[in-house]
């Protein structure tokens, strides 16, 4: 197997110069570059790239965190950041928490041990910042970039949608449509999206000069799920002056409405307008197609592993990355008549 030396003796120079040219560190002659480049080629030789890492004390390696992998949300983010990690010369570990605080201290070890370099995550409550200050100290933050979730510190960086506004303007939709009985199916977390999206709920039907009603305002559980969305629809449903409309805060809670709906003998999409959040794949997949705000989830990651090489190899500070989002009007909903 060759070695830095056997290039070393086969272009004539010190192994520090060939280790220069590698590296692309230190003043190297244009000649003693080609010379190194040509011996590299002639004898096939591969850098040894784990030693390498050893000795700059980085492992080239970025965890993503994130809630679980059952919902489809997170499948399009991981890909945008898989995508920009390996075109920067990163790999990825995939760390799935399962909401287990225990977990995401665990994995963050590997960002003081050494052995990753930085973080995506989506795992991030709002008032989480303590966090990193048990285990970096007060003063030092470590590189990490929050996507689609954040939590609020000033000094953190972030990429996401603004998720007041694309719920207000969702609610603003169905409003302008006709409906005035709208509820809301939101989850039992401490995500800031969930409040954003909640206060864009109430905002859209407070400048209508509607009722905000806690009557119309139910929460299925923390992991958004499809059965836990049927359950709060039921729920909804089952209350005297049934809405309408109703506005989830995930796709999946939305798909589970529409099956509630269908179970209680309600047409999803006539009798009652659907309209969910996130635009996953299964958004389209049955009838009706779900009428939802769309955001740039493999975009979210892409960008979120761009800042986060940045933040490693150049030094860039804190930045907020707001995405736009989109309203997607597909069959499950409709005028009220």
């Amino acid at each position: 197997m060759c070695t830095i030396l056997d290039v070393a003796r086969e272009a004539g120079v010190s192994v520090a110069s060939v280790s220069r040219v590698i590296n692309g560190s230190g003043p190297v002659s244009v000649k003693t570059t080609a010379k190194v480049k040509q011996a590299i080629k002639k004898l096939n030789y591969q850098p040894n790239i784990w030693g390498r890492r050893l000795r700059r004390k980085e492992s080239r390696m970025l965890l993503v965190l994130v809630p679980n992998i059952h919902n489809p949300f997170y499948a399009s983010i991981v890909s945008g950041i898989e995508d920009s990690a390996k075109l920067g010369g990163y790999g990825i570990m995939l760390c799935i928490t399962n909401r287990n605080k225990d977990k995401e201290y665990e994995f963050l070890k590997l960002l003081k041990s050494g052995q990753a370099d930085g973080a995506v995550m989506m795992t991030l409550e709002k008032q989480e910042k303590r966090l990193f200050r048990d285990l970096f100290g007060a003063t030092s933050l470590p590189p990490v970039v929050q996507c689609c979730e954040y939590c609020d510190s000033k000094e953190l960086p972030f990429v996401a949608i603004d998720n007041l506004a694309a719920a207000k303007q969702a609610v603003e939709y169905l409003i302008s449509i006709g409906h005035r009985r709208i509820g809301f199916i939101g989850s039992v977390n401490r995500f800031i999206s969930s409040e954003l999206r909640l206060q864009g709920y109430r905002g859209a039907l407070t400048a209508a000069g509607l009722e905000v009603s806690p009557e119309y305002e139910v929460y299925a559980d923390e992991d958004y799920g499809f059965r836990s969305g049927m359950l709060a629809a039921k729920e909804l449903l089952g209350r005297q002056g049934r809405p309408s409309a109703i506005f989830c805060i995930s796709d999946v809670l939305a798909l589970g409405a529409i099956r509630a709906a269908r179970e209680v003998g309600i047409v999803p999409g006539r009798g009652l307008s659907v309209l969910g959040f996130d635009d996953v794949e299964s958004a389209t997949m049955f009838h009706p197609l779900l009428t939802t705000v769309s955001q740039p989830r493999y975009e979210m990651g892409r960008v979120s592993a761009d800042m986060l090489i940045r933040m490693l190899e150049n030094g860039d500070g804190a930045s907020r990355v707001y995405l736009e989002h989109q309203i997607i009007l597909r069959e499950s909903t409709a005028a009220n008549r």
